[in-house]
């Protein structure tokens, strides 16, 4: 009887494990997968504790407006070919630079969220 016992208790958490294995995968596909932002589409989320924008600069240098934490920028840019975006935040009287991503409107959108503290090396993320 205890063999009984051990042997369904041992399938069962060999069964849960595989379940869960197969949600991790899952989980890593779908991030692995395209942006959720729209064909030509470009949003930018200040996550952080700062206000943050964005530059275009093989578009003269159009940037989006001064987008506050917790809140977000959302327009339609287009474009045909690739092109940078550089991504900024506003902290201690001065102007942080985060980063730079790679856009082409014709291919994909591109949602940038501008994370973590203006005094502790911010970052940003994409989807």
């Amino acid at each position: 009887m205890s063999i009984t016992r051990s042997v369904k208790r041992l399938t069962t958490a060999l069964a849960c494990s595989v379940l869960a294995a197969g949600a991790l995968v899952g989980v890593n596909a779908t991030s692995a997968s395209a942006s959720t932002i729209s064909n030509g589409y470009v949003q930018l989320c200040a996550q952080g504790d700062y206000p943050a924008y964005i530059v275009f600069p093989y578009r003269g240098g159009f940037s989006s407006t001064i987008v506050q934490p917790k809140t977000c920028w959302y327009t339609y840019m287009g474009g045909n070919s690739w092109e940078p975006i550089d991504i900024y935040g506003l902290g201690n009287n001065s102007v942080i630079p985060i980063g730079e991503v790679w856009y082409d409107g014709s291919v994909s959108g591109i949602g940038i969220g501008a994370e973590g503290y203006a005094s502790d090396n911010p970052y940003y993320w994409t989807w």
